[in-house]
């Protein structure tokens, strides 16, 4: 005698074996979007938990060259990003949190102090046109640098601030502890067929990502450095909090320099009350764009992880919609992943195909 749930079993395997495997992927990508969409919290902690995990993955590999077990390693790895966040609470994040704070304060009377600079303008031919669209221009990268700035804001959609601190290291410490395990309860699930394929694709994967990671994140960090010690320089105001909002907009190709750009030279502008403040924050930022695009991105990221424009808008606009602004910063990072692997997997599969293949010769005399 058969139940039910034997019966149900049975059709559901049955159904399995007779839709293409195709159909399947794409309902299983379509689950995916829609758990990602309402569980938009969840699977941005997640994210940021994986791409850190993928940044300090080498570092655990070269700790457990010394003969370590990983979880120690993980451990110890843990133990020096603490004594470095301590470190950085009592040397950095004062003044970066009382420059921040001083800034979105005073972000209404500096847009204030522009309308009215550019206002003076409209008396000119032909000015006022041009002087409403600057107007119109201002109190978008105001209101963006306060959200910018206002750093909950940035896991308003995540979770609470203090939610997504628990939540973020707990997840990338068994990530990092667990991945070997992870891959190894995957590979043995897999037909044997595909296990080296598996294996080989895997690892390329994994090689691409965290180098692609960790370039974007010494060329951000280079980046806001560089954009930082010149607005010093020159005695702008606000040189740490700008040079953050420039290495984190870095990460967004095109709008995000343009988006820090414009900022430090609204906040020169407002502080100089003089178009050639302005001048020279434009010079500033365009030797620092030349300079990532020729000297530190070749070394970091290199020219072989590249967006086609039209996806990098839509990756960007996604992210924002899906995620505020932390999804802008991290879309084109995760497209870029997708894309490479989409790629690896796809040479994968045509070798396989070429090599399982039987030759025209054979075809011929078969025919």
């Amino acid at each position: 005698m058969r139940y039910p749930e034997e019966e149900f079993l049975r059709e559901i395997k049955k159904i399995h074996h007779q839709t293409p495997r195709w159909v399947i992927g794409l309902i299983a990508v379509g689950v995916l979007v829609v758990l990602a969409w309402y569980t938009a919290g969840l699977f941005a902690i997640l994210l940021i938990s994986g791409i850190i995990a993928y940044l300090f993955s080498s570092l655990i590999k070269r700790i457990q060259y010394f003969g370590i077990r990983r979880n120690v390693a993980v451990a110890v790895l843990y133990a020096a990003a603490f004594l470095l966040l301590i470190g950085a609470d009592v040397l950095f994040l004062p003044y970066l949190k009382h420059e921040s704070e001083n800034l979105t304060t005073r972000l209404p009377d500096i847009s204030r102090q522009a309308e009215d600079a550019f206002s003076d303008l409209k008396g000119y031919p032909f000015a006022e046109e041009l002087v409403d669209k600057v107007l119109e221009g201002i109190a978008r990268p105001g209101h963006l640098l306060s959200r910018v700035l206002n750093l909950p804001e940035l896991f308003s959609q995540a979770a609470s601030l203090a939610f997504a601190l628990i939540l973020i290291p707990f997840f990338t410490f068994f990530i990092l502890k667990d991945w070997p395990d992870m891959l190894k309860a995957v590979m043995r699930r897999l037909p044997a067929a595909y296990v080296e394929t598996a294996v080989a694709t895997l690892e390329e994967i994994n090689v691409l990502a965290g180098k692609y990671l960790r370039g974007l994140a010494i060329d951000c960090f280079s980046v806001g450095c560089i954009a930082s010690a010149g607005l010093w320089m020159m005695g702008i105001s606000y040189p740490f909090t700008l040079g953050v909002i420039t290495g984190a907009a870095n990460v967004i190709p095109y709008v995000g320099p343009v988006i820090s750009c414009t900022a430090a030279a609204l906040i020169a502008f407002v502080q100089f009350k003089s178009a050639g403040a302005v001048v020279h924050v434009l010079g500033l930022y365009i030797v620092v764009k030349l300079a990532d695009d020729f000297f530190i991105q070749p070394m970091t990221i290199g020219r072989s992880v590249r967006l086609h424009p039209m996806l990098l808008i839509i990756s960007i606009i996604a992210g924002q919609k899906l995620f505020g602004i932390l999804g802008m910063i991290l879309a084109v990072p995760a497209v870029t992943i997708l894309q490479k692997i989409a790629q690896i997997l796809l040479d994968h599969r045509q070798r396989l195909r070429s090599r399982t293949a039987p030759s025209a010769h054979i075809q011929k005399i078969i025919v």
